[in-house]
Order: C-alpha cells, then structure tokens, then sequence
C-alpha cells in the first residue's frame, strides 16, 4: 500500500486516503465529483461558495450544495468578507451534514478579493486567527483552512498565517505554494510551503496539505518529499483526468485506453443528465469539461472544436462515439506525450479564462450585501 493510499483522521473524520480534489469553482459539481470519487478521491468539496450568498439564501448556491447519495464523504467551501458573516454561513451549513467546512483564504479571482474575501484574508493574519475561531464556534464539523504563501511574493506572511490556522485550533492546514499575485507559470515554492506546514505542525495535532503543480504520481511525491505534507490536494491536475487519482494511489502511470476514456466520458454526460434539470445549463457547464477531456488521441484537435459549438448533451455522445469508432478501441492515452507537453500544462492554468481572465469566482451573487 502506498503511502498515500493510508486512511487519515481529519479531526474525528476519518478519510480513505490521502488525495483530495480541490473544490474547483465552476468545475466541482456534483458529475464532476462523483467521476473523480469514482478513480479515488478521497475527499471531495463543493464548489467555493459565498458567505453572503448562503446568508441571504441564494437560490443559486443553495443549488450548488446539492449531494448525491453515493457522496459518502463531502466537504464544503466557503469565503466572505468577514469573520462574522462566515461564522453565520458556516453554521447553516453545518446543519445540511457536510462532513467539514473548509475556508477559503486563497482565492485569487479579483472580484473576491476586492469584496475582503479569498485571499485578501491573507494580508491580516488576526483575521485568519478570528474566521477559523468563528466559525469553530458554531460548528461541530472538523474546520479546515486553504491559504496560500502570502498577497505578493513581497508580502510573503505563510508563517504567521500558518501559527493563526494552527493556534485556531483547525484540524487541518491546505496550502498553495504560490503567492495570489503569481499564476501558473511561476513555481511551486515548496521550500515556503514546508515552512508553512511546519509550523502549523509543531503548534497542535493537525493535518497538512500540501497543492501545487500536482499532475500525476510523480508531482504527488515531489510534494510529499519536498514538505512531508499528510496529504495532497489536486486542482488543475483533475481536469480531464479523473486517473491522476488512481495513478497516485497507485504509484504508476495511468494511460486509458480510448474504450475506458470514452466510457468516463458517456458516464460523466448521464450524470450530466441527471443532475442539471435545466438543459442550457447543464449543456455550457458541460462544455469546458469536455474539452479538457479531448485530449491524448490523434486529432484531438478538430474533436474540441466539436464540442465548442454543441447545443445538446446527446450531440455531444454522439459526437464522441463517432470520434472513438475510427480508432482502435485499445489505443491508449497519452496525456503528456513528452516532457516539453508536460511542462507546458504544468505552466498552463486551462481554468484562466473562465477565472482570472474573466474575473469569475463564486458567481455573481458572491458580492451580494
């Protein structure tokens, strides 16, 4: 058994594993979990929410907090431009069963940041101290924080923000090695990142996560060596590769065959299905997610410009049927087809446009007074 591939105790919840999907805004909906449970995700988030949004009880994000009852294990993310306002979320929503409610003070998406919430945290550590406080308070679930090394690289506080999570008394510390002003193109900086953890770690008993450029079994154990961290979170490492988990738990490269890929990606359209009652919408959050998946095979890139103008679910199965009918069905994928390819997506964020770029978040109720 693989280190990764132990149980871990998160305050009184007890975790199958080590690898945990990072709750994606605009991806980490209920087809998308299920699809990454299924390969070995431990733990799983709802999608970052608003702390203003859940007060004034928004029928949008009140959507979003939908569970499948194949959701053994589900967390939630939250964020909100004080202490207060996310202490009085966080107790509505430890009244819906999530299993932990972790805060988010790492978002770097400018319209959260400009409404004091996300990252913007990070530059007050007593606020860091005083929203994991708060929100311990109202809450029997395990409280957990996501934090990131600092504002700027200039600004850099981890160590400070680190004792505040820790001294809360939070049952367990996410950090991104990266500061909010970088994007994905600058590297992980695993030396402030162990620094981080270890000294939430020599405060209290706490679990640590390590996230950054984490893209297959050996990123995985990159980080684990460089921070001795108790886990790792996968963001960007998941999209349209639901196997970086099993690969991890595994410990060896993951290729699919185009039978096994276009199988997750019909199971991910039926989930689709079932979960989204409103056709439009599941049709334009379905979109992105398949063109993440269409990669790894030979002309791929007339497969993606396919997708792009689909106006139904069903065309887009019978879109990928016809694709994998003219290959062999035992073709593997290759998903990094070189080194270079690999660090280009180590460099690449494929959530920049509909994030930063465009300036998206928790959706437009996220600034609601």
């Amino acid at each position: 058994m693989s280190y990764f591939n132990q149980p871990i105790f998160i305050g009184n919840l007890e975790v199958k594993n080590r690898v945990f999907l990072a709750p994606l805004a605009g991806v980490s909906d209920v087809p998308f979990r299920r699809i990454c449970q299924e390969y070995g995700a431990g733990l799983t988030y709802v999608e970052m929410l608003s702390a203003n949004a859940i007060n004034y009880r928004s029928h949008r994000t009140l959507q979003m907090m939908r569970r499948h009852p194949s959701e053994s294990i589900l967390g939630v993310q939250l964020t909100g431009p004080s202490a207060e306002l996310v202490a009085q979320a966080a107790e509505f929503l430890d009244k819906q069963g999530f299993d932990t409610i972790d805060i988010n003070m790492g978002c770097p998406v400018k319209k959260i940041v400009n409404n004091a919430s996300g990252s913007a945290i990070l530059k007050d550590p007593q606020r860091v101290w005083q929203t994991v406080k708060a929100v311990k308070a109202v809450s029997s679930r395990p409280i957990s924080a996501k934090i990131r090394l600092g504002f700027t690289r200039e600004g850099i506080n981890v160590l400070k923000n680190s004792q505040q999570v820790a001294e809360a008394q939070a049952a367990m510390l996410t950090i991104h090695g990266r500061t909010r002003s970088e994007n994905y193109s600058h590297p992980v900086d695993y030396d402030n990142l162990a620094k981080g953890l270890k000294t939430a770690k020599e405060k209290i008993s706490i679990v640590t996560v390590g996230n950054g450029n984490v893209f297959e079994h050996i990123s995985a154990n990159k980080m684990r060596a460089e921070t001795n961290c108790d886990a790792i979170m996968v963001s960007r490492g998941a999209l349209g590769n639901p196997w970086i988990f099993q690969e991890i738990l595994e410990q060896r490269r993951v290729e699919p065959t185009l039978e096994e890929w276009l199988d997750v990606v019909l199971r991910h359209l039926s989930y689709q299905k079932e979960h989204y009652e409103i056709k439009k919408v599941a049709v334009g959050l379905m979109k992105k997610l398949l063109v993440w998946y269409a990669k790894g095979f030979p002309s791929c890139k007339y497969l993606r410009d396919q997708v792009k103008s689909i106006s139904s679910l069903e065309e887009a199965e019978e879109i990928f049927r016809s694709y994998a009918a003219k290959l062999p069905s035992d073709l593997p994928r290759h998903f990094f087809h070189d080194e270079e390819e690999r660090e280009l997506r180590q460099n690449y964020d494929p959530k920049y446009e509909m994030d930063r770029k465009l300036d998206r978040g928790v959706g437009d109720d996220c600034l609601q007074k």
